[in-house]
């Protein structure tokens, strides 16, 4: 390999490693701890960690149904602080307070035996994002509260998958600059050994 080429080599992979480093933060959801709303309904936070710029985040939960279920029919119109006019069984946590009224969060949807129409454990797809000025937010906070429904004892785990997207993944302008620049100089000095 040409000693030309090892510096735009070396300039690619430090550029690729960096991108990836920014990529794979040490954010992580979660399942908070339960809170009752009545003797037979609790809602359940969904807790980030670790957040930096989170502009949108995506997660499914799993649960027993044949223990609880998502409190589709809860009634935000009786005071239940964790069901919305809007969204239903989903409501917003506090992470994206500084975006309101302008963050998104769509409930995500219940999945159903098609021929009874019976939950089956899986709450797919539900989602938000942040709609207020940057920075996007930071650190740590809930980003929202789901509702279920007691069957059995209420007791079987509910577990989350989920993913954040961070803007500190998507590199600044002056990155960019930085590491255009470091893929040209080889370039650069291979034109001026010529012309000398």
């Amino acid at each position: 390999m040409s000693s030309i080429r090892r510096p735009f080599l070396s300039v690619a992979i430090a550029a690729l490693m960096c991108l990836a480093a920014a990529r794979s933060g040490a954010t992580t959801i979660s399942v908070g701890s339960r809170i009752t709303i009545s003797p037979t309904t609790f809602a359940v936070p969904i807790e980030i960690s670790g957040a930096v710029q989170v502009s949108s985040w995506q997660l499914d939960l799993h649960y027993d149904p044949a223990d609880v279920q998502v409190n589709t029919a809860c009634d935000p119109f009786s005071g239940d602080i964790y069901c919305s006019p809007v969204t239903g069984y989903t409501t917003e946590g506090d992470f994206f307070a500084a975006g309101a009224p302008f963050n998104l969060l769509n409930q995500g949807f219940v999945d159903q035996d098609p021929v009874t129409l019976a939950q089956t454990g899986l709450l797919f797809d539900v989602n938000g994002a942040y709609g207020g000025p940057p920075p996007s937010p930071s650190g740590n906070g809930t980003l929202a509260f789901v509702e279920f429904t007691r069957i059995g004892s209420g007791d079987s785990p509910i577990v989350v998958v989920g993913s954040a997207i961070s803007d500190a993944s998507v590199p600044e302008p002056g990155t960019l600059a930085l590491l255009g620049t470091g893929l040209m100089l080889p370039r650069v000095r291979r034109f001026l050994q010529r012309t000398h």
